[in-house]
Formats: structure tokens, C-alpha cells, sequence
């Protein structure tokens, strides 16, 4: 790749990663960070989390995961509870306030979106839409 397209590339990185916040410490002036934040929505999104399967997901350090855990189960956003499979693992649950942190987090993120694209046509917002689609499955 050229060195002008890598420094595009950066450029636009720095520029999306400013439009979503990313780089202020609390996600949507809330009490968790962005990492936090993503943790919980992984603890939402997948049937039984446990520890290892959060951190594979996240590619996240074990034991970094593990003090974000004790974390939110300090702020009463989840429980443990024993693996009747694996008795070393647990199970991780949100309880019912972790669960309205989530859905604010789903409502903020869809609203920041939506905040994002008002200034483009919708022939635009569908080439944006796009954009991000073919983004997501180069990646992949």
C-alpha cells in the first residue's frame, strides 16, 4: 500500500474515532469507560459468557477482563454465578439495572448515528451505509 493511502486511512481513524468520542474516558458521560461499555454489550449479546469467552471475543487480556468484571459486579450490572458444565467457570448475567445501562447504551449509540447523518441525502446515508458494510466485510 502507498504512504499516502496508509495516512488516509489514518487520517479517516482519527476522524471517526473522534465523531464517535472515543477518546473521552466515560462512554456518553456515564460512570463505565468505552471498554467497560463494550464488555457489558458482549455479557448482552451472547448466550452464556463467561470470562474466556468475553475475552476471546474482545481479544482482551484475561485478566484485564476480569478486573472490568469485578467492576460492574461492584455497580450491581451483573452477577457471577457457577457453570453447572465447568464448576471453575461462571457464568456471567446482567442483572436488571446492567441490563437498562445496555439498552441507554443502545439508544445512545443508535441517536449518535442519527445525529451524525441528518446533513446527507439519503441517496447519501445509503452510500454511507454501504461504505461501512463493504468496510466491515473486508475486515472480516
Amino acid at each position: 500500500m502507498q504512504e499516502s493511502q496508509i495516512q488516509a486511512i489514518r487520517h479517516f481513524n482519527r476522524l471517526y474515532t473522534q465523531k464517535l468520542g472515543l477518546l473521552k474516558k466515560n462512554v456518553f458521560n456515564s460512570e463505565i469507560s468505552w471498554a467497560e461499555a463494550r464488555i457489558l454489550m458482549e455479557i448482552s449479546e451472547i448466550e452464556t459468557p463467561t470470562l474466556v469467552i468475553i475475552s476471546k471475543n474482545l481479544e482482551l487480556d484475561k485478566s484485564y477482563v476480569s478486573r472490568v468484571i469485578q467492576k460492574l459486579s461492584g455497580l450491581k450490572y451483573l452477577t457471577k454465578q457457577a457453570s453447572p458444565s465447568d464448576k471453575r467457570a461462571k457464568i456471567l448475567a446482567l442483572t436488571s439495572i446492567g441490563q437498562s445501562v445496555v439498552d441507554q447504551l443502545n439508544q445512545e449509540s443508535d441517536d449518535q448515528i442519527n445525529l451524525m447523518l441528518p446533513n446527507l441525502s439519503q441517496p447519501e446515508q445509503d452510500a454511507f451505509y454501504q461504505a461501512v458494510m463493504n468496510l466491515e466485510k473486508l475486515l472480516d
